[in-house]
């Protein structure tokens, strides 16, 4: 029985056993083969895994980093236009606030298959050969990135916007500009639409939107700085400086007065090089005048006894700051005074002008002689007292006439013999003529030039013939001009029989008297003197010195009488 059952039995256990031997072999090379996965693949990306259409399997995870960064450079480096009105300007993705996470989209790569359990695992791995994935970049947009990097970009203003400005208008006035509104793109809408866009998927270009850009500062708020700075300049300024005063009407001030519009406000501020100028014109003249050095001569010794002081100007270093920082402090009151400093002129030249150093020898001199103890010598010898010690500056002019004043007993003077008409007469200050002719003949060998003068009309023996003035109240006069490179003092001495003016400077002129030329003017003698001046320099001046005299007392040129003055 036993051999029947094993004969009928054996074919139907090898049928039914065939199938179940079939799927353990299945299972056990796939069983294999998971081993072989795990233990050989299992550091490296899974098959038919992709990034951006880019096969990644069988890449190691350091061939994917680098697949990876290559991959993040090109998207982030892909050029996208944006478009605006007037043009276009190409910006990536990298400068727009996009952001590709490497590592990210590395782990991505490399775990693409391998998450989940075990048996979602090895369903993904036995599934492999049906079906590819996708492996996700990790990217990201910074929208606050997006809008200061598109801010930068300075042709997205189409048009900008002008601020208004605030000038000073030919009445001296302050006057408004109006601003005018611009046009930008409007950076809100820019960035939303660079928010819609996928990073892998860009598209070539994006249109920006234009919205209007007011001015930062309102035409509003510029009237307003116009009129509060109108109020404080309203009254202008008074400025002392030294002696002087001058006053700066608002229309100075505003002239000076720089309104900006920075920034978003209305700045203020002051041209200082401009107002000093300003100051400077219109005090031209010495706010405190010079004052002449004191000398003292003995013997032909000069030495000074006391120094003089350059004439002081307008205006000492930082006085137009001063100005400028009362003005834009805003605290002027009305009619309110600055009081500057004034600076002492600093040029070598006028130092030593001041302290007398160029004073160093004499130069002419001359005298005239006469009687004794008569009245007209007190009437000399006070000329003389009060013209001691002049001190002409280069190019500056000593009128006789103007320096003493009127010849009266108040101011010194007695009554003696003038001419008055072609006739001698008796008047208060008569004689000081012979002053004037000595002096005249010591500037004239000393080289000064004469502005003013006029020869007696009568000839006198004590006189140089044809070499000599006259003065009188209120004409004619002596004026000299100081036409030498260097100071001159005027020292006078007398005697009682004679009268002497000295010149002393530095000697830089030779004079040399030339010829003498006598003719006849009807009844009257003209007399002509040429004057010949050799400078330091080299230059050479001749001038003539001309005088004309009546043939006697009361008789003019035609021999007619001429009436005697009145009384």
């Amino acid at each position: 029985m036993s051999s029947d059952v094993a004969r009928h039995s054996s074919p139907r256990s090898v049928i039914t056993w065939f199938p179940i031997l079939v799927l353990g072999g299945l299972i056990g090379i796939a069983g294999f083969a998971w081993s072989s996965h795990l233990s050989t693949d299992g550091q490296l990306v899974a098959a038919r895994v992709i990034l951006d259409g880019n096969e990644m399997g069988g890449l190691s995870p350091e061939e994917v980093s680098a697949e990876v960064s290559s991959h993040a450079d090109q998207v982030l480096a892909e050029k996208i236009a944006v478009q605006f009105v007037g043009g276009s300007v190409w910006i990536s993705p990298g400068e727009a606030g996009f952001h590709y996470d490497r590592q990210e989209t590395v782990d991505a790569v490399v775990n693409r298959r391998r998450t989940g359990g075990a048996f979602s695992q090895f369903a993904s791995w036995a599934t492999t050969p049906l079906r590819v994935s996708e492996a996700q970049v990790s990217w990201r947009f910074d929208a606050d990135e997006a809008r200061a990097a598109l801010a930068d970009i300075a042709l997205l203003t189409a048009v900008p916007a002008v601020e208004p400005e605030i000038l000073t208008n030919d009445r001296g006035q302050l006057s408004i500009v109006p601003g005018q509104i611009g046009k930008t793109v409007d950076l809100g809408y820019l960035v939303a639409r660079l928010d819609e866009i996928d990073l892998l998927n860009p598209p070539e270009r994006i249109s920006a939107k234009l919205i209007d850009l007011p001015p930062r500062v309102s035409d509003i708020t510029a009237e307003d700085a116009a009129a509060r700075w109108s109020q404080i300049t309203n009254q202008g300024l008074r400025v002392d400086v030294g002696e002087s005063e001058v006053r700066l009407s608002a229309e100075n001030l505003r002239a000076h007065l720089i309104l900006t519009v920075s920034d978003g406000q209305v700045m203020a501020d002051f041209d200082t090089e401009g107002m000093q100028r300003r100051l400077e014109l219109f005090f031209g003249e010495p706010v405190i005048p010079a004052r002449n050095p004191v000398f003292e001569v003995i013997d032909d010794d000069v030495r000074v006894v006391k120094l003089g002081r350059p004439a002081q100007v307008c205006c000492a270093e930082g006085s137009s700051e001063l100005v400028a920082d009362l003005i834009l402090s805003g605290g002027a009151e009305p009619f309110v005074a600055i009081v500057l400093e004034p600076r002492a002129l600093e040029d070598p030249e006028v130092i030593a002008w001041a302290n007398g150093s160029l004073i160093v020898e004499q130069v002419s001199s001359f005298t005239t002689p006469h009687q004794c103890c008569q009245t007209r010598v007190e009437n000399i010898q006070r000329m003389a007292d009060m013209v001691d010690g002049v001190y002409l500056l280069p190019g500056e002019t000593f009128s006789l006439n103007d320096f003493v004043g009127p010849r009266t007993v108040e101011n010194g003077f007695a009554a003696a013999g003038a001419i008055r008409r072609g006739h001698l007469v008796q008047e208060i200050g008569g004689g000081v003529s012979q002053f004037a002719t000595t002096i005249f003949n010591a500037a004239y060998f000393a080289g000064l030039d004469f502005d003013e003068y006029r020869s007696h009309t009568i000839y006198f023996s004590r006189y140089p013939y044809g070499r000599e003035a006259t003065i009188s109240t209120p004409g004619p006069d002596l004026a000299l001009s100081n036409t030498t490179d260097y100071p001159i003092l005027i020292d006078t001495s007398y005697t009682g029989t004679s009268i002497t003016v000295s010149i002393y400077s530095t000697a830089n002129v030779e004079v040399e008297e030339l010829e003498q030329r006598v003719e006849r003017l009807g009844a009257c003698t003209h007399v002509e003197t040429d004057r010949q001046r050799t400078y330091s320099d080299g230059r050479v001046v001749i001038d003539t010195i001309e005088a004309t005299y009546r043939p006697e007392e009361g008789i003019d040129c035609n021999g007619n009488p001429i009436p005697p003055p009145e009384a």
